[in-house]
């Protein structure tokens, strides 16, 4: 239980760094409880009994850590934190009789939402590429392959599969972020095929037989990761530098598209 315990602490501390609205929260919850009767009835009492039932060492230990799995900080969700606040707020707004006080009350709150709060535009959004709102490499990789296939079944590089699943259904990957194991379980074969694809120089007579044999044919994968590539001496990417090594694994050299290679298991 006190795994649980901290389990919870912890996810409820990661969940709110950087802001105090859960603190905010629970001070709303306490002044709606001694300023309206009817707010309590219809919003306090069951927003503590939303908080007693989701932030709960031994809920958590025997349902929500199953329900969720790997994302228990989900179920905050389902706290009705910021109706609060905002019910707090307007109904403070309400005891002032003048109405200068309550537009510094309602200035007030905002401000102290906001200053305490973390400015969610800085580090966290880049200017989009393109109009599917996804990396352009991926989107060319992804043409790349339609172009081969009408359905390619291919493995590519990690950095490809959560961008290629969200532009197209049509290809058909052998693991996604189901690979990562918090969604859901993938074979030991395809789990195998995405370890290696994650190495610096992947095992690729394994990757092939892989492939083969759960009828995949296409690879993604960087140049760099070709055995004997050497790109100290190479100058700009060309195909006769990791053809050979591509062939002795079992692949075909297709093309180069945006800096990743695309070929076909023979």
């Amino acid at each position: 239980m006190r795994d649980a315990a901290i389990q919870v602490f912890d996810t409820v501390r990661e969940s709110f760094a950087g802001n105090f609205f859960l603190i905010f929260w629970v001070l709303s919850l306490v002044y709606l409880f001694f300023a309206d009767k009817e707010k309590r009835r219809i919003l306090v009492y069951p927003s503590i009994l939303a908080g007693v039932l989701i932030i709960n060492p031994v809920l958590y230990r025997y349902v929500w850590s199953k329900v969720f799995d790997y994302a228990y900080w989900r179920a905050f969700w389902m706290l009705p934190i910021l109706p609060v606040i905002a019910t707090a707020i307007v109904t403070l707004m309400g005891k002032c009789r003048k109405g200068s006080l309550k537009i510094l009350t309602v200035i007030g709150c905002v401000a102290l939402c906001a200053l305490t709060g973390t400015f969610i535009y800085k580090d966290r959004f880049v200017f989009r590429q393109n109009y599917y709102k996804i990396p352009t490499a991926s989107v060319d990789v992804a043409n790349a392959l339609l172009a081969l296939d009408r359905e390619p079944r291919a493995v590519v590089d990690h950095s490809l599969f959560c961008y290629i699943r969200q532009y197209s259904p049509d290809i058909h990957l052998l693991y996604g972020r189901d690979a990562w194991g918090f969604i859901d379980v993938i074979g030991d074969r395809p789990y195998g095929v995405y370890q290696q694809m994650k190495e610096p120089q992947p095992d690729l007579h394994y990757v092939h037989d892989q492939m083969k044999d759960l009828g995949y044919e296409y690879l993604v994968l960087l140049p760099s990761q070709i055995p004997q590539y050497k790109p100290e001496n190479a100058k700009g990417y060309k195909a006769s530098f990791y053809m050979d090594s591509l062939k002795k694994a079992g692949f075909q050299y297709l093309e180069n598209v945006d800096g990743y290679i695309i070929c076909r298991a023979i």
